[in-house]
């Protein structure tokens, strides 16, 4: 894996992330918070912040799943909302992530090996063609480029050509 794709993307990951985060710290007694990063048809891929206590009463959790848990957790999830749950462990702390203070913070938390494959996991859900775990940075900046440019409205082409010529 390319260090300087994983770096943004683990950025990219957070910064997204930490709305999310932002938004919880206003919230009084919810101990559980989701960010939905892709949602067709039943095809759904969320992060979600859990306490090891909610996590603990899922049924059938691996024993080497559960010793690797923090008091307080970050999990990647994709399913097919039929029969495929694929659960990744992110991250985790022994206090709550609200009590984290920037964007920084939080990506310190991650652990960069499940964060990427669960990237990976949410550009194949999406049908993206980028292989994030071969490919060069800049094969990676290039891809990134032509996935947007072919995602996006006409009316926002220019703001991007701009945007990535500068």
């Amino acid at each position: 894996m390319d260090e300087n794709v994983v770096r943004q993307l683990r950025s990219g990951f957070a910064m997204d992330l930490w709305e999310t985060i932002r938004s919880a710290k206003g919230t009084k007694g919810e101990r559980v918070f989701r960010h939905t990063m892709y949602n067709e048809g039943e095809v759904m891929v969320f992060a979600a912040l859990f306490p090891k206590k909610e996590l603990m009463e899922f049924p059938d959790l691996e024993e080497d799943f559960a010793k690797r848990l923090k008091v307080f957790n970050l999990l990647g999830v994709a399913t097919d909302g039929q029969t495929t749950m694929d659960m990744f462990l992110l991250g985790g702390m022994n206090k709550p992530f609200i009590s984290l203070g920037s964007v920084q913070e939080l990506e310190k938390v991650f652990d960069d090996e499940p964060l990427m494959a669960f990237l990976d996991t949410y550009f194949k859900a999406r049908g993206s063609s980028i292989d994030i775990m071969n490919i060069s940075h800049d094969e990676f900046l290039e891809a990134v480029e032509r996935e947007v440019f072919a995602n996006s409205p006409m009316a926002d082409l220019g703001k991007l050509e701009k945007l990535f010529n500068n």
